[in-house]
């Protein structure tokens, strides 16, 4: 009896023991993942990516990302059918030119990898963003934080401007995290806001206030 009692006792220690160290184990891999993740995004704010008012060429190549009927609506992120009725590039281009909306490229190394674009409203109270895309990139999730986080430094580098909005697709699992981690909350859903085939897509209108800190008094 004393030998079984043992040999149990010895086991479920021993089973016990290697749970913790997988236990262990496991936590320090997500503390590590979680560190490099961490140190990625801040090099990328440091050093890596820049924004630079884009330039009609850079336009066209940004266009060429999004190859598929699903990957350019969620582009647009408007009220939009597929097939579009005009030319989003071009829609895009000229309200570029004519100063309504300002349209930003992002380098890594002065290699093209994303694009977002800027639109003034009420009197430059607010300004929406609109259109981003990353280009396909092993690091396209850090990339689009923090265009996210440098556009909206540009927009509240204008002491008037009180608040950003965006609008996005529920699915849209890549834009949603970029825009949440920037700082953006969800506010409104817009059911069925786009038609695509036979499918419909709800999309999510977001906000973001000026910080408290630097608000006019």
């Amino acid at each position: 009896m004393g030998g079984d009692y043992w040999f149990t006792y010895r086991y479920k220690s021993q089973t016990a023991e290697r749970i913790r160290a997988a236990e262990q184990a496991r936590l320090a891999a997500d503390v590590r993942s979680a560190y490099r993740q961490q140190q990625f995004a801040a090099r990328l704010r440091r050093h890596q990516v820049k924004l630079t008012a884009s330039k009609p060429a850079e336009l066209v190549e940004v266009a060429s990302w999004a190859s598929s009927p699903t990957e350019v609506i969620e582009w647009i992120g408007e009220d939009s059918n597929w097939p579009p009725a005009d030319n989003p590039m071009a829609r895009l281009l000229a309200r570029h030119r004519s100063g309504e909306c300002s349209a930003w490229s992002a380098r890594v190394s002065d290699r093209l990898v994303g694009f977002g674009a800027l639109h003034l409203r009420h009197g430059g109270k607010v300004a929406e963003l609109s259109h981003l895309l990353v280009k396909r990139h092993r690091h396209g999730a850090a990339i689009a934080v923090e265009v996210v986080r440098q556009l909206a430094a540009l927009a509240f580098a204008d002491p008037h401007m009180e608040v950003l909005r965006l609008q996005v697709y529920a699915h849209d699992t890549l834009r949603n995290r970029a825009y949440e981690q920037a700082g953006f909350r969800a506010a409104i859903l817009n059911s069925r806001a786009a038609r695509v085939g036979t499918d419909t897509w709800d999309r999510v209108e977001m906000f973001l206030e000026r910080p408290s800190a630097q608000r006019l008094l």
